[in-house]
């Protein structure tokens, strides 16, 4: 009986330290349609609510904590739009342990409430690739309705986590609530000026984050939507832990160090490197990891699956088949070999993720390149296109976490050395004949940086439909009647030994359509010789910081010929003059076009340079400006007009 007794009071101990928040949240009993504005009105839906409940529950001290969470929105459709996007709801059981409960109800507009059928909740497996799901129809849905649901899942525990809080329509309020009882945590979030404010739960204070008014996240030209939304992470640890954000960076500075910095070269990574620099001496370092690049991609294939054999050094080397994280290993090799001093860089996509030194979450470390502090360059290892130099644009600006070889580790902003690493040069001689039928273009074209690695890549690795569609690019992009009269490349093989040499078109078109008879007078559409342009005619307020895809820079000379027995008239619409300028006065981004008459020539030169790939977006209008002007040059046209 005695042991009885200690059983039970055991069993309640350890039950009561776990009375988890969760079994006494609940929608409420009576719902009744919310009223909205009629501004929100107008929209397909509307977030009333969206509220996500993390819960870390501890029991006895020796125990891993458990973790639950529980996700609660209500959701107001207005139109078909609306209904579509809310009636079916994916529920995510990546690290699902147990589905605790998952209820749903509609409320029309007349107060009629509808429940879910349980027994149609299915479970679909990989769904586009994003791992299985609970999936559900919510049934009795009609305009003007609000679509309820609250779920809670116990997940695999995991010291880091991240929620976003904001979606692709507004919401009147969103919350997260972190409860993490005794343990020791750690939360920040992103992209709000909202403050984590202390509530009791289980007579402990945990933190919820209250936002109101929540805009929709759209997607704008010159963004990263995808990065920028409001977000929170947060770390919890286990029973009498309580680790610092320098021991995370220190572990990974370590485990990548260990794995990427090689201690000896093998024999086969021996042969490879003789290989690589067979007949050649007193090369430089950056010749040394051109020729390595060079060689990795062209002989190595990378798979992306989990194999683990794929990561193995001596597999990879005797098969050339690696995935992203094996072939780092391949690279640290023959660095090492050929005496390249080398630095490891974790990072992340920037228009996914934004790196935060301050704070570790492993969901971040998603990317690795090279460095050559010698050269101020890197690798990429996993871009088959990149070649040594600076690091690839989805990338830049992103911070990263640098690894020297003796594993000690700092941080920095992934910026561009060479501010010119990517321009455009062009120069056409445009001509017209005599009966003003067509105009004949012949152009000289030189790409750099990011330019030459996209068209190279296009060139060498695309479908024979794909290159057909860039020589249509690179020949006069939007001339719709155009005849590609001779076509040329030079530097086009997506390996490269010399540093950012460009990649070189020559080509000769003619179009009849950029001319347009008008009685004894031709109006020439001068502005479509440039191509296609962007344009940011956006008319509401902008959401997203702007961001370009990179740096880069247009450097144009265009000479047309004026037919004899004619005059020009109209030349001051090829005067257009746009800039952004930053805090200190220097012109970041500028487009400036202008002429000039030299007998029966027109000189028009174009400089168009963006120096950074960030601008403040509260000088948004500045920049669109910039933007702008080269959509209304391409708009441009003149008049010839019989002199006689």
């Amino acid at each position: 009986m005695i042991k009885n007794i200690a059983f039970l009071c055991l069993l309640v101990t350890t039950t009561s330290s776990f009375a988890q928040y969760y079994k006494t949240y609940d929608w409420a009993e009576n719902p009744t349609i919310h009223e909205i504005s009629a501004e929100d009105a107008n929209e397909s839906s509307i977030g009333i609510l969206k509220k996500h409940i993390v819960e870390y529950a501890s029991g006895d001290s020796d125990q891993i904590p458990r973790r639950f969470e529980t996700e609660h929105t209500i959701a107001r459709v207005n139109d078909d739009k609306g209904i579509a996007q809310h009636n079916t709801v994916y529920i995510p059981m990546y690290d699902v342990k147990t589905v605790v409960d998952i209820k749903a109800r509609t409320i029309n507009s007349k107060g009629k409430i509808t429940l879910l059928n349980q027994d149609n909740i299915k479970e679909v497996k990989n769904v586009d690739e994003y791992g299985d799901f609970k999936i559900f129809a919510i049934e009795g849905v009609e305009k003007n309705s609000e679509i309820e649901v609250l779920y809670t899942v116990e997940k695999e525990f995991d010291m880091y986590g991240s929620e976003t809080l904001q979606t692709d329509y507004k919401i009147k309020k969103s919350q997260f609530l972190f409860i993490a009882g005794a343990l020791n945590s750690n939360i920040k979030a992103y992209r709000t000026t909202s403050n984590f404010e202390y509530i009791k739960v289980n007579g402990k204070d945990e933190k919820l984050l209250t936002i109101t008014d929540v805009p929709a996240m759209i997607d704008e030209e010159y963004s990263t939507p995808k990065a920028n939304k409001i977000a929170v992470v947060y770390q919890c640890f286990p029973n009498g832990q309580n680790i610092t954000q320098q021991m995370f960076w220190n572990n990974v500075a370590n485990n990548v160090g260990n794995r990427f910095f090689a201690e000896n070269v093998v024999k086969k990574a021996q042969t490879d490197v003789d290989k690589i620099i067979e007949g050649q001496s007193d090369l430089s370092d950056f010749k040394k990891a051109m020729l390595i690049d060079n060689f990795v991609k062209t002989n190595f294939t990378i798979v992306k699956n989990n194999n683990e054999e794929l990561s193995d050094l001596d597999y990879i080397l005797e098969n050339r088949s690696s995935s992203d994280f094996g072939i780092m290993k391949v690279y640290g090799q023959y660095l090492k070999a050929l005496d390249v001093d080398y630095e490891i860089v974790v990072t992340a996509n920037r228009f996914l993720n934004k790196f935060d030194p301050e704070f570790f979450i492993p969901g971040m470390l998603r990317d690795f390149l090279i460095y050559l502090p010698s050269e101020k360059k890197y690798i990429a290892p996993d871009r088959i296109e990149a070649r040594v130099g600076e690091a690839p644009f989805n990338i830049l600006g992103n911070y990263g976490l640098f690894i020297p070889s003796d594993f000690d580790y700092y941080f920095s902003k992934i910026v561009e050395e060479d501010p010119d690493f990517s321009r455009i040069k062009r120069d056409m001689d445009i001509s017209i004949d005599d009966d003003f039928e067509k105009v004949t273009i012949i152009e000289d074209q030189e790409y750099y940086g990011h330019w030459a690695e996209t068209s190279r890549a296009v060139l060498n690795l695309s479908s024979e439909e794909n290159i057909k569609e860039y020589k249509d690019y690179l020949t006069g992009a939007g001339i719709e009647d155009k005849e590609i009269l001779s076509y040329s490349e030079a530097n086009a093989d997506i390996n490269q030994v010399g540093y950012n040499l460009p990649f070189k078109v020559k080509s000769t078109i003619s179009s009849e359509s950029l001319l347009e008879d008008a009685g004894d007078s031709y109006i020439f559409q001068v502005g479509l010789v440039i191509g296609t342009q962007s344009e940011l005619y956006q008319e509401t307020e902008r959401i997203n910081p702007i961001e370009m895809t990179y740096p880069n820079r247009y450097n144009y000379e265009i000479i047309v010929h004026i037919p004899e027995g004619y005059s020009v008239e109209g030349l001051s619409s090829l005067n257009i003059d746009k800039s952004y300028i930053g805090r200190t006065g220097e012109k970041l981004a500028k487009f400036e076009s202008s002429y000039k008459k030299e007998g029966d020539k027109i000189i028009i030169t174009i400089e168009e340079f963006y120096k950074t790939h960030e601008f403040s977006v509260s000088k948004y209008e500045d920049f669109r400006g910039v933007i702008n002007a080269a959509s209304d040059f391409n708009k441009a046209a003149i008049l010839f007009k019989a002199t006689e």
